[in-house]
């Protein structure tokens, strides 16, 4: 039985080529971008309860809310976004202005908001203040 000796220069050689290979992750045609996670809970403003079925966006991705108001958006980009809170156009409600609904998003965290979003409805919202003239 004749016994080849492999040389360590090529061992070595294919070994990195072997580490090459895996840390390429199998192709799939690059990098997958950071992203973190929203959640937070809606309420309606005239009684205090919550309000499922609201759809809740930001960032490209959206849900709707549960039975119990709450929500968690995931898999949103790492940056600021500004959630946007759509009702049943039955339903009437909207964000009062003012409200805040920006929101920093920091990657593989869970940002939860301070406060319930609180919905009145639409006829209760106040009108926008005019501007002054000048």
């Amino acid at each position: 039985m004749t016994r080849t000796r492999l040389c360590p220069a090529v061992i070595a050689a294919a070994v990195v080529a072997a580490l090459l290979i895996t840390g390429c992750g199998g192709g799939g045609g690059g990098t997958s971008a950071a992203t973190g996670q929203i959640s937070g809970t809606i309420l309606y403003a005239a009684t205090g309860g919550a309000l499922g079925g609201i759809h809740v966006s930001a960032g490209g991705v959206s849900t709707t809310t549960a039975s119990d108001g709450s929500f968690v958006l995931r898999g949103v980009p790492v940056g600021t976004h500004t959630l946007a809170i759509t009702a049943d156009p039955d339903r009437e409600l909207a964000v009062p202005p003012g409200v805040p609904l920006t929101v920093q998003v920091q990657g593989s965290q869970i940002t939860t908001l301070s406060a319930p979003i609180v919905l009145v409805d639409d006829v209760d919202t106040p009108p926008t203040p005019p501007m002054p003239a000048g």
